[in-house]
């Protein structure tokens, strides 16, 4: 009997504090980084909504500036280190004796002995990019040493040290679990707004197949409320949109856990204690994806949807979450979130299983006919406007049979028509007379391989490729092509070949971008005969485009201590990029977000005094030489820039011949305080 008694108290803890670390953790192993024994700021949290990925780790604010000393956070050895465009930018990674391991991004520097390491290693690749794994006792640390400085290298918006911590197996850890006194929270989590999302074409929510949206309010007790009547039945899915908040700091960082009760009983349990980095970008299958793309907000799910079976980060639960709603049942419902101190905030509504009465008829008139179709998740929807008849009936046309559908509701006299895509896929709709073709080609199901082939496309699908079903959409045009839907998240890349209608007159210039919301980028792809082949992670919209003008490039300063340049390209992007003095290959380092390149001694007593060429190349291959000459007077004002290229000529009014133009730069030079 006492053993059962501690079993149920044990439940009835784990009930009422699940948002509790299971795991224990060293507290006073590792050192804060950053000004350690004071109080510090998060810019961002261990798990925040990014795109494509969980943030791993925390963001260590830096006073707005860079330059702060970073220091070993524990005794351990450099195990790697890298130099990268985008990402952490400047990061190393520190392995500790107890198996774990820091890393330390976004660096304006390294500290010595390290720095001259990678200087060197990058001479002799003649490269920008590098990633070096050296030896456990090359560089070995001792807890508080300084190791780098801190800064805003790669893909960062802002100074700020990212900060992580990761065990022998490479699973994120969150940093606020080992005890860092140097932050700071008493704030609880902010609902901004729920959302409840019909799952089957036989679900409502007041009233309609659709996503519908509630604000929360807060209540004088503190929690939050829906002060309104929300009506469901069938399938539903809840989602939210909420952040944590932390003392003395307006940023808006992510939840550490959410906990879905429906009459008492938990339904869904999500907590981001720890996650292998490897399954990061499954972070789209946590999210509405869908939501995010169209209306650019992150918004997570408390249900496990169809797919979402990598990330070890939920309870096992026998509907993952998912609820149905019956007829004539009133369900109480309550949302727990919580951030990584356990300040926690709670949501309580009700949902009234009812159906509503909705007309499944219309007013006839004679405008013409509007109709239209999508897909969301299983379900056809297909909505038109202007029918000829009260209940015009939809007919849905096959390969070799047809099926009739009857209208399921009107919404402002707009008929709204749901199929199963498990049943079928439609090769038109007619409907009035008027018969709509459809690119709906093909079910693609997960976790095998499988391809779609026509005459001008074949699209190759992998194993792991897709999270759920895929009703794969194609079309063909004179030089683009359509594949699936941009608002369907990938779990790998699919292999495309597509035959244009007719073959390019520069196909070494010539390859694949894609095309998302009026911006394009670079895919490339090889030409096979007519065909071009290429690899993409993201489906939608792709365009052949040709690239025959150079990148170009502006000389920003020079002197004989460094000279800069603001590098770019008009399609394709700048590939490589090289700088040499005399002949002799000079290193350089490259800021992604301010296009700047700017030149880096190999010691303390080089100058950069005699002929000076930058060398650049794109992704199609144009390539750009641009030259100057640079004397031990010269001073760090902007200069024109001597091309080899005829096609790129410097713009008269970025010259600085002029007395006038020499003055105004000298002036806006003393304000600078570096390149």
């Amino acid at each position: 009997m006492k053993l059962s008694f501690i079993l149920i108290l044990s439940f009835f803890a784990y009930q009422n504090f699940a948002q509790k670390t299971q795991l224990l953790y060293p507290k006073d192993y590792f050192l804060f980084p950053i000004n350690p024994k004071q109080q510090n700021y998060l810019a961002g949290g261990m798990g925040d909504l990014r795109a494509d990925h969980f943030h791993a780790g925390i963001d260590i604010k830096t006073q707005g500036r860079e330059g702060l000393s970073v220091l070993a956070s524990a005794d351990g050895y450099v195990s790697e280190v890298r130099v990268q465009t985008g990402g952490y930018g400047n990061v190393i990674f520190l392995t500790h004796p107890n198996g774990y391991i820091t890393v330390y991004g976004h660096l304006k520097s390294f500290a010595e002995p390290l720095a001259s390491y990678v200087k060197k290693k990058r001479l002799e690749s003649q490269t920008f990019e590098i990633r070096l794994k050296p030896s456990p006792n090359e560089f070995v640390v001792k807890k508080g040493d300084v190791i780098g400085l801190s800064g805003n290298t790669g893909g960062s918006a802002g100074p700020h040290l990212h900060f992580e911590i990761r065990d022998a197996q490479n699973n994120i850890l969150n940093p606020l679990n080992f005890g860092f006194s140097e932050i700071k929270d008493n704030v609880p989590p902010i609902f901004q707004q729920l959302f409840i999302k019909t799952l089957s074409t036989d679900a409502r929510v007041n009233g309609e197949f659709s996503r519908k949206a509630f604000r929360p309010e807060k209540k004088p007790d503190g929690t939050y409320g829906i002060n309104t009547v929300i009506s469901a039945i069938g399938e539903i899915g809840l989602e939210l949109l909420a952040v944590d908040k932390m003392n003395d700091t307006h940023n808006s960082n992510g939840l550490t856990c959410t906990e879905l009760f429906v009459d008492g009983k938990e339904v869904h349990y999500f907590h981001l204690e720890q996650f292998p980095n490897a399954v990061s970008h499954d972070i789209n299958v946590h999210t509405d994806y869908a939501y995010e793309k169209t209306e650019g907000e992150r918004i997570q799910k408390l249900f496990q949807d169809d797919g979402n079976d990598e990330l070890p980060v939920y309870k096992p639960s026998i509907g993952k979450g998912k609820i149905i709603i019956n007829d004539g049942e009133v369900h109480d419902i309550s949302i727990k979130i919580w951030d990584a101190y356990e300040n926690g905030s709670t949501l309580n509504f009700k949902i009234k299983g009812e159906k509503t009465e909705n007309s499944v008829t219309v007013n006839p008139n004679k405008l013409p006919l509007s109709l239209n179709y999508s897909t969301v998740d299983n379900t056809l929807v297909i909505k038109a406007r202007n029918l000829k008849t009260i209940n015009s009936i939809a007919i849905l046309n096959f390969e070799k049979t047809s099926a009739e559908l009857a209208i399921n509701y009107v919404k402002n006299n707009e008929a709204v028509y749901l199929w199963d895509l498990k049943k079928g896929l439609p090769k038109s709709i007619l409907i009035d007379s008027l018969e709509k073709p459809m690119l709906l080609q093909k079910m693609i199901v997960p976790n095998q391989n499988q391809s779609f082939v026509s005459d001008k496309l074949s699209v190759i699908f992998d194993t792991k490729t897709l999270y759920d079903t895929l009703y794969l959409e194609t079309s063909v045009g004179v030089n683009q092509v359509s594949i699936g839907q941009a608002t369907t998240p990938l779990r790998n890349g699919i292999t495309v070949s597509y035959q244009p209608e007719s073959q390019p007159k520069l196909m070494d210039k010539t390859a694949i971008y894609y095309s998302y919301k009026n911006q394009k980028r670079f895919l490339g792809g090889k030409w096979n005969d007519n065909r071009i082949v290429f690899k993409a992670n993201t489906l939608g919209n792709y365009l052949l485009q040709t690239d025959t003008i150079p990148p170009r490039a502006n000389l920003v300063s020079k002197s004989p201590d460094i000279i800069s340049f603001r590098i770019g390209d008009n399609l394709s992007g700048v590939k490589t990029f090289k700088v040499f003095l005399n002949d002799e290959y000079v290193l350089s380092d490259y800021d992604m977000k301010r296009a700047l390149l700017w030149t880096v001694k190999k010691d303390s007593t080089q100058k950069f005094i005699g002929k000076v060429r930058l060398e650049l190349e794109d992704n199609q291959g144009n390539k750009s030489s641009f030259q100057t000459d640079v004397d031990a007077q010269s001073g760090a004002i902007v200069k024109k820039v001597e091309s080899k290229k005829t096609k790129h000529k410097e713009s008269p009014k970025k010259s600085a011949k002029h007395p006038k133009a020499v003055k105004a730069s000298e002036k806006k030079k003393k304000k600078r305080k570096g390149v």
